[in-house]
């Protein structure tokens, strides 16, 4: 066995259509008899050239031979590729030589309140027109913090073209925190995302930060999170952020602390991707 069970997260599950597109599409395979979903894959904030296995029967993860096996055919299938990711749901962890990359984290609990910010402090809806320049800027920071993270220098053009089509999406809405007139901070959100795997619609917490003195960025943070929560719970959708998981060299263990917090302020675990390099290394080796 290569994967351990957490109780309190969902079991692996894909519908009907997504496999019968899959299939339509080539992406579908089996292993044993056990269905996986699996294709090429860019990451352009990474530059990485990667096999992304995005649905795998539990089956197949529970047992290290058989995700081993499907890992490296897989690659010998993808000429190119320098690693593989691949989707488990939260109840699954999977060990080494596989590594956390995201974990996505989901919000359907109770009500959390209005939470208000600092005394000084508000937060509104973005007007686009005079809004999005600075949500932009914040969009691209955090693609950008991502791949540093993950021990890669993004393309700063690469990055601009990102956050655009992020801001240009229809269902983009932003909420931001203002000191003084000023934006600090904002909660960004996709108010129409859908998990194919899944067939589950939700609202995606894309980005929040609080661009302020460190004595009140956490409750800057809090106020706009509660926000984005008080959205998806006023359109009847759970919420769905990520975690990304820093580079062994960068920061050890802090994906893990950062999403053992938000567990106990009542985050679930959804699902998580793991990577694993062909060659055995991890990133930032």
């Amino acid at each position: 066995m290569n994967a351990r069970a957490d109780a309190h997260a969902p079991t692996a599950t894909a519908t009907a259509a997504y496999l019968a597109a899959a299939e339509e599409a080539g992406l579908l395979g089996h292993l044993h008899g056990h269905p996986y979903v699996a294709g090429a894959h860019h990451d352009p904030a990474l530059d990485e050239q990667r096999v992304l296995i995005e649905f795998c029967a539990p089956e197949i993860l529970l047992d290290a031979i058989s995700l081993d096996t499907l890992a490296a055919q897989l690659l010998g299938e993808s000429p190119g590729a320098t690693a593989v990711v691949v989707r488990t749901p939260g109840r699954l962890a999977l060990e080494a030589p596989w590594e956390r990359q995201l974990t996505y984290v989901r919000y359907d609990g109770e009500p959390v309140g209005a939470v208000s910010p600092p005394e000084g402090f508000a937060i509104r809806p973005a007007v686009p027109e005079r809004d999005d320049a600075v949500v932009a800027e914040w969009i691209a920071r955090a693609v950008t913090d991502g791949s540093a993270e993950q021990d890669t220098a993004a393309d700063p053009e690469i990055v601009a073209a990102v956050a655009q089509d992020f801001l240009h999406l229809p269902d983009r809405v932003s909420y931001l925190a203002v000191a003084d007139g000023r934006p600090v901070g904002h909660a960004t959100l996709l108010c129409a995302a859908h998990d194919d795997v899944t067939g589950r619609d939700h609202i995606e917490l894309l980005d929040v930060l609080a661009d302020t003195a460190d004595d009140c960025r956490r409750a800057v943070t809090a106020a706009l999170t509660a926000t984005a929560v008080a959205h998806a719970q006023g359109a009847g959708l759970p919420l769905i952020g990520h975690v990304v998981h820093p580079a062994r060299n960068v920061a050890p263990g802090r994906g893990e602390a950062v999403t053992a917090a938000l567990v106990r302020r009542g985050w679930r675990i959804d699902h998580v991707y793991w990577r694993l390099a062909p060659d055995g290394t991890r990133n930032g080796e």
